[in-house]
């Protein structure tokens, strides 16, 4: 995807003048095969700070109302980014979300469903863990501190912040494990994470 490396380069570039941004864990980012990153959801920028954060390629899923328009959903679609239809069960991204983790690539998802205004993450849904058990990729939990306020819910904007992303250890959940074990195990490490001048945990 040539179009997603050059935005991704901007991207980079417009984070490091605007934002004090910094990237922690990185190395616990598979080198090769499909994986899934689940994170908190604050703000507009998160898809663009993970891409940016992220060594490896990333695809999105997005609600299907942002490619109403024929111009914006081709550009959506050649950055890795494919539509879902939300509040339902919607088999096709599902098997989308599968072929892109069997290819070898990274998925992105914020299982909470919406923004959250204080940064923190909310409850989430479980339809992660079975992906991961039946492309059977890693679940790499993530948690970007500082883009609610980069970016507000308020806002039409973004404005200077410091802003953090944390990678946190690899999930492994196995088919005989229990759904809910394995998705508040993800929601407790996001949550209890942090970052202070002796590291990150």
């Amino acid at each position: 995807m040539p179009l997603y490396r050059v935005l991704r380069f901007i991207s980079f570039l417009l984070c490091k003048l605007f934002f004090h941004f910094e990237v922690f864990g990185k190395e616990r980012i598979p080198r090769k095969g499909g994986f899934i990153i689940v994170s908190n959801h604050a703000s507009f920028l998160d898809p663009v700070i993970l891409g940016i954060s992220c060594p490896r390629l990333l695809s999105y899923a997005a609600r299907d109302s942002l490619f109403s328009g024929a111009f914006f959903a081709d550009l959506l679609r050649r950055i890795g980014v494919f539509p879902i239809k939300r509040w339902s069960a919607d088999l096709s991204a599902v098997r989308e979300s599968a072929r892109r983790l069997n290819g070898g690539f990274g998925l992105v998802i914020f299982p909470e469903g919406t923004r959250s205004a204080s940064g923190d993450i909310q409850s989430v849904t479980r339809g992660f863990v079975l992906l991961a058990q039946k492309a059977r990729v890693p679940i790499i939990p993530a948690r970007i501190f500082g883009s609610h306020k980069a970016w507000p819910k308020s806002r039409r904007i973004f404005r200077p912040a410091k802003v953090r992303v944390l990678f946190l250890e690899p999930v492994y959940s196995q088919k005989d494990k229990d759904y809910n074990r394995t998705a508040r195990e993800v929601f407790d490490r996001i949550k209890n994470s942090s970052i202070d001048k002796r590291g990150y945990l």
